[in-house]
């Protein structure tokens, strides 16, 4: 769930072109950037930096996530490729930076100036995508490119409905955090692609859309964001937009909710009183603050790091959720501080809500899934949940002791460079999601 950065960039994620000389001269120019970055050199990475960055993110936002970008991602290897993209009048440089075992996309994006307007770190670039699940047969679904008004802005979506679909169900797919495309793609896997595909070949609707956050961030004051605008009311907008779709059940529409979407899947339903029921796919009850240092005392042991550094990052992470507990309890506190990149207005509207107080309230049905191999959000979390619940009306939970957090099978302790080996969603999840709609 936790997002490693919330610093903006302003392209789309489109095909790679072949370079020019001047793309050449770009990438030279986000490498030397890359190198400052490294370096801590603040200065230097000031003076190559649009006025409109700098605005949104101060000097001293940018040098504490340069000094922490090893104890979050490993120690910094090289540069393994590059590549270049064009989104409208910016240019976009990303290079793909091995940390540890693992690759990232350093996205570095330009303006005509070629000032430096967007940074981001999320993950690479895959060079293939992961094929399609077995069990989605294409012959029993269609694929519909459509937009979901959300107000502002139109976001564009896939309705993936079921050929001989009449009054059928229907499911909206709620994103975790980070900005996300409709197909929820991390590395080369699809994860809302699958589930959708999936659903559709059991005769359930999917309407899923892309994040506003992913090319519409322009769309949000992001220093004074809150969890509701980024996730939260263009999901309501889905809802009430798949409820007016020709051959939809009016009376059968869930929404799942994977990660952070699980976690305010209560919080929508609230507001979206046409649903039926809900589905948390890997959310939890608890508050985001608690599960910070826990992921990363996870990492640093999968790591064996016991270095400084890393051991210093996971104490300020404790600090912050104990800072963070302490605010919740006072209704009258002041939010000052940013963490881990996101802005005071972001943990106050966090804090305000009680989501297992609220889930328990709801007339809607809810179904808890949850991998047993998950490290981001774990079987404590599945557990807080069937506490919340455990006087609900109509509750489902499903623990797969074999799954991770994006529902791919494996063994042992899982990896965060599993996200990025070709792996589809598991078939269970698919069934247990169908038949609980299904009432069967």
């Amino acid at each position: 769930m936790k997002k490693l950065f919330s610093l903006i960039v302003l392209a789309a994620m489109l095909p790679a072109m072949s370079y020019s000389q001047e793309q050449a001269d770009l990438e030279s120019m986000a490498r030397n950037f890359f190198d400052h970055f490294l370096n801590k050199n603040v200065e230097a990475m000031e003076e190559m930096l649009g006025d409109q960055f700098k605005k949104m993110i101060p000097a001293g936002q940018l040098k504490e996530i340069a000094e922490g970008i090893e104890g979050q991602l490993g120690k910094y290897s090289h540069v393994v490729r590059s590549v270049y993209q064009k989104a409208g009048a910016y240019e976009v440089i990303i290079l793909v930076a091995r940390f540890g075992e693992m690759d990232w996309g350093v996205n570095l994006t330009f303006d005509q100036n070629r000032k430096i307007q967007g940074f981001l770190i999320n993950v690479a670039p895959p060079e293939q995508f992961t094929p399609p699940p077995a069990y989605a047969d294409s012959s029993r679904f269609t694929e519909t490119e459509m937009k979901v008004d959300c107000g502002d802005i139109k976001l564009p979506a896939i309705l993936t409905m079921p050929v001989t679909g009449e009054n059928v169900p229907i499911v909206v797919l709620v994103h975790g955090s980070g900005p996300h495309d409709k197909d929820q793609t991390i590395g080369p896997n699809k994860i809302f692609r699958d589930i959708a595909q999936g659903l559709a070949t059991r005769g359930i609707a999917v309407l899923r859309y892309e994040k506003r956050t992913f090319r519409r961030h322009n769309s949000l004051d992001l220093n004074n964001i809150t969890v509701w605008e980024e996730a939260g009311k263009d999901a309501v907008a889905a809802i009430r937009a798949a409820g007016q779709l020709p051959g939809i059940d009016g009376d059968r529409i869930y929404l799942a909710g994977h990660s952070l979407g699980g976690m305010i899947a209560p919080r929508i339903a609230q507001e979206a009183t046409e649903l039926a029921g809900i589905i948390s796919l890997a959310g939890t009850p608890r508050y985001l603050y608690e599960l910070i240092p826990e992921q990363l005392q996870y990492l640093a042991e999968l790591r064996d790091d016991t270095s400084e550094e890393s051991m210093q990052q996971i104490e300020e992470a404790r600090q912050m959720a104990a800072g963070l507990a302490n605010k919740r309890k006072n209704p009258e506190a002041v939010y000052e501080t940013s963490h881990i990149g996101l802005p005071p207005s972001y943990w106050q509207d966090l804090n305000r809500f009680d989501t297992g107080t609220i889930a328990a309230s709801l007339p809607q049905r809810i179904l808890v899934i949850q991998g047993g191999r998950d490290y981001q959000v774990t079987v404590k979390d599945f557990e807080a949940w069937e506490k919340a619940l455990k006087n609900h009306h109509d509750t489902a939970f499903f623990l797969f002791d074999d799954l991770d957090h994006l529902f791919f099978k494996g063994e042992g302790l899982s990896n965060p460079a599993t996200y990025f080996q070709e792996g589809n969603v598991d078939e269970r999840v698919i069934i247990a999601i169908s038949n609980w709609i299904n009432k069967l």
